[in-house]
């Protein structure tokens, strides 16, 4: 048996209850996960739970081949992308998958989301497309600076350095996604210098370290001791 490494299950909880408070986790489906150190293993959760409903013991390790390793629950399915990212990108530590409503209505357009607001600009150009959500679609989609792939109309996929950064990157390209969605075809986009710009300044503000405390806090918060109530506008 491989030994459990209890700080990273509790952290991919966090991460699945810090989406459900964002309103990105009422349905089956999506994925948080976390590579395990040094090994080809990584934490998920089971398929039968919500992000709103998931308890500890519904965080499982899972080896790279997608069969559980010291479980006899099934993982959530349509995983494969987790370990071909991990195998291509080993400065990728944490995969995040949703069907959010607003991620999901974005991929419909099948392009990166266009981009109107200062924490957003961290997307431009680093978020690829990819046409199916299978090991070898996404492992040729990713590149080494793409820290976004969107799924045309399926939902997106966000990579991190930590679980906390996958989220909070999630957490704000829904939000960019929203803004794709509802602005007119005719706004005008951000400018290329300026994306780059605040991009520099918003990582300079270690904006989304702050931004994973913030959706931890929330998540607390909305916790009633069986699911996690969502909290949006």
């Amino acid at each position: 048996m491989v030994k459990e490494n209890e700080k990273l299950r509790e952290q991919v909880l966090q991460g699945c209850r810090g989406l459900a408070a964002y309103g990105l986790g009422s349905g089956l489906g999506g994925h948080v996960s976390v590579r395990y150190p040094d090994e080809p293993y990584f934490y998920m959760h089971v398929f039968e739970r919500t992000f709103e409903e998931m308890q500890l013991e519904d965080i499982i390790l899972i080896d790279f081949d997608g069969n559980p390793v010291n479980s006899n629950r099934a993982p959530s399915i349509g995983i494969d992308f987790h370990p071909a990212i991990y195998k291509k990108r080993p400065d990728v530590q944490s995969v995040v998958h949703s069907h959010g409503f607003w991620i999901t209505a974005q991929a419909a357009f099948a392009r990166p989301p266009r981009i109107f607001a200062n924490v957003s600009a961290v997307f431009h150009e680093r978020t690829t497309l990819s046409p199916n959500d299978d090991f070898e679609s996404i492992g040729k989609a990713v590149g080494e600076d793409d820290i976004a792939i969107v799924i045309p109309w399926h939902g997106a996929i966000t990579v991190g350095s930590s679980l906390g950064e996958a989220v909070a990157r999630h957490v704000v390209f829904d939000y960019t996604a929203r803004m794709d969605v509802t602005l007119p075809p005719h706004t005008p986009t951000m400018p290329h210098e300026q994306c780059a710009h605040l991009r520099e300044i918003v990582e300079r503000a270690d904006y989304y370290n702050e931004t994973w405390k913030l959706i931890q806090r929330k998540a607390k918060a909305g916790y009633d001791g069986q699911r996690v109530i969502p909290n949006v506008f």
